[in-house]
């Protein structure tokens, strides 16, 4: 049943979150995710069922999602929600602009196969520093919320950028058919959600090491 399915998924992700191990083989807490992929592909909804997981006691669920931070409003896009932190989201953007020129939506060749190359691409030197005050910033606070969930689908271009500063997170990259993200998409393209997949499961394999 849906309900037998969903709770095996449940015990499986929290033991994958909570516990792992480390090299020396002695077990400890692993209280970081990151949600990322591409746009309209359910990573909102991924985002709430891990922050309902997270909940503890009589803490709000959101605080697992956004701690302290602004959530990024709804919209007749997502009237459920976006499950994301408003400073996450302008960092993402801000920074994707700053290291490569483009948008969210461009990716260079050298990007696309090794998302890290990102960390030598700053065009001003004062911009990495910017970035690490603002991204310690959000994760000081999710830290005092800890364990926590955060999403924005452009982690899988930043996130060997903010990597320096995790302790080894947990990546999720939700799937659903690209046929029906290009349908769903205002930017109805195939070759995006391709690009973004690839980006974030080389990201997640960078980040685990």
């Amino acid at each position: 049943s849906t309900a037998f399915l969903g709770q095996c998924w449940r015990e499986r992700v929290m033991a994958s979150t909570l516990r792992c191990r480390g090299p020396e083989g002695r077990q400890r807490a692993r209280s970081q995710i990151i949600v990322m992929g591409m746009s309209r592909s359910g990573s909102s909804l991924t985002t709430s069922i891990i922050a309902a997981m997270l909940r503890n006691g009589s803490r709000s669920d959101e605080t697992a999602w956004r701690g302290l931070g602004r959530a990024l409003p709804s919209d007749s896009a997502n009237p459920g929600g976006y499950y994301e932190r408003e400073d996450v989201v302008r960092l993402n953007y801000a920074t994707i602009s700053s290291v490569t020129g483009a948008g969210w939506t461009s990716f260079r060749p050298d990007h696309l196969l090794r998302p890290a190359a990102l960390n030598a691409s700053w065009r001003a030197p004062s911009g990495r520093a910017k970035f690490e005050a603002s991204a310690r910033a959000i994760l000081g606070d999710m830290d005092h919320h800890a364990p926590w969930v955060l999403k924005d689908v452009r982690f899988a271009r930043t996130l060997p950028v903010w990597r320096p500063l995790l302790r080894r997170p947990l990546c999720v990259i939700p799937y659903r058919h690209p046929g029906e993200v290009a349908s769903s998409s205002r930017l109805r393209s195939v070759r995006l959600w391709e690009e973004y997949v690839m980006s974030a499961l080389t990201a997640a394999r960078e980040a685990r090491d």
